[in-house]
């Protein structure tokens, strides 16, 4: 049995991005660059106005003032995506939209609420500085700029980045397929009646969630009974056809507790077996042929809470995040806790916002069959293996779950 940072160690030694590939920018959401995007253009590609007003020349409003204000003849209305060809001459103005390009021989623009206009002429009241309101051409970017970096995280803001630098498809990480099997002769699906000694599979909804909520692609092979010939075939075809496996139930020493067995015999490199955790101490961690492989527990708690501690941060590695840990900080337990000695544990709580700090509270049992449990929390307590009890007013770490 390893420590939870040992094992995290590990698998972030092992982690690794499993290939690139270009994809339409629509398509990348939440996945990570693997090129740095450069700019082919400049941006704005000419000097434009910042908001709606009147483009003049700034020669032409020194010593303007409230009690000595001037007026210029507008020339004409310039919208977005409009080119106006005219050079702007003493004592005239165009009106101007934001976004549209300044005229020619105009250098500043002065905002429509600070004029007064009558018929075709615009009185100013105040001078104006150049370049006011003026976004300059190639401020933002130049040619050849390094827009993005490798690494970066797609959202839709870095989308609509890419469509106004022209680029239809950029090169992302290969997102992984992750291959999910269930395991135990005890399971039956959701939609059927429990007989004596059955229970309902909820892992794989749960751990289908969990998958696709990270943005990857899940093949869930089902229930598979306890039947190790059956099993093997199973975890070979789903090690060829994905990048991650994982399996739920069958990690423990068990009469029939298979998994590891088959790990062996073909030959998978058994990084770690077991974990100082509560819950969720049989986790095992395995590699083959590049694919990586997670054996959880099958009690719900402790499936879910392994995957989050364990399977996310791989699969952000995978993915080419570069920050993969999940953050965790400082909370303020709003009641007594007691806990047992010997192990990490994670304990999952409520957490509220108050006066800008963080409470933690009590939501009952902790024991690893019970998804009831984590259905009212919205946080968990990392909770160091020599604590025995936790008083009301007491600092530990947790973070967010699900979040």
């Amino acid at each position: 049995m390893i420590s939870v940072s040992d094992a995290l160690r590990i698998i972030s030694e092992e982690a690794k991005p499993i290939g690139k590939e270009n994809r339409e920018i629509l398509l990348c959401n939440g996945l990570v660059l693997a090129e740095d995007i450069l700019s082919k253009d400049s941006l704005p590609p000419f000097d434009k106005s910042a908001m709606d007003g009147y483009a003049v020349r700034s020669i032409d409003t020194e010593r303007i003032t409230e009690e000595n204000p001037r007026g210029f003849k507008v020339r004409g209305v310039i919208k977005a995506g409009q080119w106006c060809t005219e050079s702007i001459n003493l004592g005239e103005a165009y009106k101007i939209m934001t976004g549209a390009p300044i005229p020619m021989e105009a250098d500043c623009v002065i905002e429509v609420e600070k004029v007064k206009t009558e018929g075709d002429i615009v009185y100013l009241y105040n001078e104006v500085k150049k370049d006011n309101h003026v976004i300059k051409f190639g401020e933002e970017i130049q040619p050849g700029d390094i827009v993005l970096k490798k690494g970066t995280e797609i959202r839709p803001a870095e989308i609509g980045l890419f469509a106004s630098l022209g680029y239809k498809t950029v090169e992302i990480y290969k997102p992984p397929v992750v291959g999910l099997i269930i395991t135990g002769d005890e399971l039956v699906d959701i939609d059927e009646n429990i007989g004596k000694g059955k229970i309902r599979n909820s892992n794989e909804y749960a751990i289908t969630s969990m998958i696709r909520s990270l943005g990857l692609e899940v093949i869930s092979y089902g229930v598979v009974k306890d039947d190790k010939a059956v099993l093997k075939k199973i975890i070979e075809e789903a090690l060829e056809k994905t990048d991650i496996v994982i399996t739920s139930g069958g990690a423990s020493a068990g009469d029939y507790d298979f998994v590891e067995t088959i790990l062996k015999e073909i030959g998978a490199e058994i990084k770690f077996d077991s974990v100082a955790i509560k819950p969720g101490k049989p986790i095992s961690f395995a590699v083959f042929n590049g694919k990586f492989f997670f054996s959880l527990p099958g009690n719900p708690l402790s499936a879910i809470t392994t995957f989050e501690q364990f399977i996310e941060p791989l699969c952000n590695k995978v993915l080419g995040k570069l920050d993969c840990m999940k953050e965790d900080f400082p909370i303020i337990l709003g009641e007594d806790f007691k806990v047992r000695k010997g192990r990490v544990k994670l304990l999952y709580v409520k957490i509220v916002k108050r006066d800008d700090k963080y409470y933690a509270y009590n939501i009952g049992s902790q024991s690893s069959n019970k998804l009831t449990t984590i259905s009212k929390a919205n946080g968990v307590l990392i909770v160091p293996e020599e604590y025995s009890e936790m008083n009301a007013g007491q600092t530990i770490r947790g973070r967010f779950i699900f979040k």
